[in-house]
């Protein structure tokens, strides 16, 4: 079979290709270029349903919870399970893209027999990946992104059988993948924390205010940071008895300024709800026998060990922005909101009913200060200006300057009680029953 090589033109290409076609007698090449045509429609299919699935919104997602019809149904149980979702697709596509790829190549030899396979692998090449780019990749994308879930929803059906098809190695792919990031997980978040810290102070440069400093680094600390670490402690919460008369509970909104207060039955350790401000405001007029107790919403409990990057996705999923943290008996161990959160990355948020700052400490000169004990740890160190490695060993595990004494002290401390802790040196000014109240530092030179 003669042919001329083909001429430049996008038309004149595929009328060549449709001559060629027609002037092989062999039966089977008609065949395989509709199969071809099949399998990049396939292609694009798959590559464009990777975007539609893993681009839904919050309230797209919301929607699919809730929605009783049979594709959106499909759609949320294949989300259910992301990682296997994702391989199911991956291994389709890569399936599909080796086999337009063999079949091509086939192709090309069959009706240019008389070049050599040097000539028909450019010739693939230069055919085939702007194709593949452009039909199987680009386009379908780029609709993918404005129709996410209308695409989603008409190849859920697809998927569901393909998964099925695919799960063997689906689940090797995944469960390896899993293994691959636990044995690395803690070696890269060990060096990348630092590496990354030390880029922030190198690339900053003189114009750079220190709170946008301290705000990257609190976003590279963010994953790395307890609820144990930023939350209330305990004996600081302000809570509710369900025994209270609706006087009482309106006196003590009104004098306390919070718009969430944990309610309890016996003592704290036994949270039965969270009271809500707003869900009381509609009530203000009513007697002092209005049984405000049916106000009460389900509390939300997670355990002081809880990264804050994980708790900010609960709290966004549960709607919930107030949080009771429990030690690993159950009991009460403090409380932690979005506000806390937010918090580590911003600096500190502060409204109308907030204590200034400064009443937590008062600097008595160069080397002197007088501190809250409620202070926390980090906050201590941006008062005296140091590095918070210097209480590296005390703040994975205490929060508070209190709790730092304690830990120094190994008992209950006196009034008047020194303690050192390299070139700091900490005297209790008072004692509030069986709490440490103000605490002297000193920074010894040298």
């Amino acid at each position: 079979m003669e042919s001329d090589i083909p001429p430049s033109e996008p038309i004149n290409f595929f009328i060549w290709l449709g001559v060629l076609l027609v002037e092989s007698a062999s039966f089977y090449i008609l065949p395989i270029f509709l199969i071809l045509l099949l399998l990049l429609v396939a292609s694009a299919l798959i590559s464009g349903s990777e975007v539609a699935f893993f681009s839904l919104s919050p309230g797209q997602l919301d929607e699919l919870r809730d929605s009783e019809d049979k594709s959106e149904l499909r759609v949320k149980k294949l989300l259910e399970r992301p990682r296997l979702l994702l391989a199911t697709i991956l291994i389709s596509n890569n399936f599909v893209n080796v086999s337009i790829i063999i079949l091509f190549n086939f192709l090309m030899v069959q009706l240019l027999p008389d070049f050599s396979e040097e000539i028909i692998a450019l010739v693939n090449a230069a055919l085939l990946t702007p194709i593949l780019v452009f039909f199987g990749e680009v386009s379908p994308k780029v609709f993918a992104t404005q129709n996410n879930l209308f695409l989603a929803k008409t190849t859920a059906r697809f998927f569901t059988v393909l998964r099925g098809l695919t799960y063997p190695l689906g689940w090797l792919l995944v469960k390896s993948g899993l293994l691959m990031e636990k044995r690395f997980e803690r070696f890269n978040h060990e060096i990348d924390l630092e590496e990354i810290e030390k880029a922030i102070d190198l690339s900053t440069s003189d114009g750079t205010s220190q709170e946008d400093v301290e705000m990257l680094k609190g976003i590279v600390h963010f994953g790395n940071t307890t609820v144990k670490q930023i939350m209330v402690p305990r004996i600081d919460i302000v809570a509710v008895k369900l025994s209270y008369s609706f006087k009482e509970i309106l006196d003590l909104v009104r004098d306390s300024g919070y718009s969430r207060m944990p309610v309890y039955e016996e003592n704290i350790d036994k949270i039965e709800g969270v009271l809500y401000l707003k869900d009381l405001i509609e009530h203000v007029d009513k007697g002092e026998d209005f049984a405000w107790q049916t106000l009460v919403r389900e509390p939300f409990f997670v355990p002081e060990a809880k990264k804050i990057d994980d708790l900010l996705r609960e709290i966004q999923e549960n709607r919930k922005h107030q949080a009771i943290v429990v030690d690993e008996y159950g009991g009460t161990k403090g409380l932690v909101t979005l506000e806390d959160i937010l918090e580590e990355v911003l600096g500190e948020i502060r409204d109308e009913f907030d204590e200034d700052f400064e009443q937590a400490f008062k600097k008595i000169n160069k080397n002197s200060f007088v501190f809250d004990s409620k202070i926390t740890l980090l906050d201590m160190c941006d008062v005296l200006e140091i590095e918070e490695e210097e209480f590296e060993e005390f703040t994975t595990e205490i929060g508070t300057l209190a709790g730092l004494v304690l830990e120094l002290s190994g008992e209950l401390p006196k009034k008047g009680a020194e303690f050192t802790y390299k070139n700091y040196a900490f005297t209790v000014l008072s004692m509030e029953k069986n709490r440490v109240g103000r605490v002297k530092l000193i920074v010894r030179n040298g």
